[in-house]
């Protein structure tokens, strides 16, 4: 027999984290007559989104959307009080793991929204590790907190696949997901305002289950020139806009790369070879990698004379450094 889960005389939600989503769940609220309290910390409440034109906070003031910044959970006084049993409580994008104790305070009315489908994309780094592991599987998952990362019990659990004409922009893919996202949460939101039950499935941490790290662009994006072509391109198109590129060194500055494209000409190199510049021609440079050439635009280099036979490369140190920097 199915277990069923229904939210009733839901009046009042805490929402802990960030993220651009977040509008939308406020705006499903506000029209809907509920009580919004956000409670972030000062980095994601000042982060400004495209579609916004503006940060969080500003969109918290211009609404008149009562918010609380803190540095972590822990000052209970600040928070606390705003827990009654007509409460909800959402983590979304939060930065923060919930103790047992920060839990039990909502009685089973605490649930994380995770972007992704559970228990096999656990963790963060969102759609960047999807294109790393060439994985273009994503979906929304809404569970239960508990003491475990990404784990215990879920009530909605959406899928969905990204188009093969997408798959090597991040920034596509991005969209197309925000799109999928957002319906989803209007209609978990809206469910429960209509006091509508929720299925209740296990996530089973089984051999089915991966965990990834969140990711930092700045410090984990140095490229291994030694990597084969196809790994060095995915990881270019795997840090794109939104974000700052993949990083390497040219003329001893470091630069930044948001795309790359395999050239599929029978072409073989030596290691030796790794990072060279062997062609210049329509405003494209062609590298030498391992198996093939990878295209990437002059743009990327900051000058467009004197690049033939120069080499991009990074320093092992920085390679290193970026492997010990990912954060879990």
């Amino acid at each position: 027999m199915k277990k069923k889960f229904r939210l009733s005389n839901v009046d009042n939600f805490i929402i802990f984290g960030g993220g651009e989503l977040l509008i939308d769940i406020c705006n499903i609220l506000i029209n809907n007559k509920k009580k919004v309290v956000v409670i972030s910390s000062n980095k994601q409440i000042n982060k400004k989104f495209f579609s916004l034109k503006s940060s969080l906070k500003e969109f918290f003031i211009k609404n008149k959307i009562k918010f609380i910044v803190l540095k972590n959970l822990k000052n209970y006084s600040k928070w606390k009080y705003l827990i009654n049993s007509r409460s909800v409580g959402i983590s979304h994008s939060s930065k923060w793991i919930f103790t047992e104790r920060e839990i039990n305070f909502f009685e089973n009315r605490l649930f994380n929204i995770h972007y992704s489908n559970l228990p096999s994309s656990r963790g963060g780094g969102g759609l960047t590790w999807n294109i790393l592991t060439q994985n273009f599987y994503s979906g929304t998952t809404i569970h239960f907190i508990d003491k475990k990362i990404d784990s215990g019990f879920s009530i909605v659990n959406k899928t969905f696949s990204f188009p093969p004409n997408i798959r090597n922009s991040l920034f596509e893919m991005q969209k197309l997901s925000i799109k999928f996202q957002k319906k989803i949460i209007n209609n978990f939101f809206q469910r429960i305002i209509d006091k509508k039950s929720f299925e209740i499935k296990k996530i089973e941490n089984n051999f089915k289950s991966f965990y990834w790290p969140r990711l930092n662009t700045k410090k984990n994006a140095w490229i291994n020139w030694s990597w084969n072509t196809p790994e060095i391109v995915n990881f270019i198109n795997a840090f794109s806009h939104p974000y700052e590129g993949a990083a390497t060194y040219f003329n001893g500055k470091v630069i930044r790369i948001h795309k790359a494209r395999i050239n599929n000409e029978k072409t073989t190199f030596h290691p030796f070879q790794y990072g060279l510049i062997y062609r210049v021609f329509n405003n494209k440079a062609y590298v030498a990698s391992k198996n093939k050439g990878i295209e990437i635009d002059l743009k990327y280099l900051n000058t467009k004379k004197g690049v033939l036979g120069k080499r991009l490369s990074t320093p092992k140190n920085r390679l290193e450094k970026s492997l010990e920097n990912i954060r879990s």
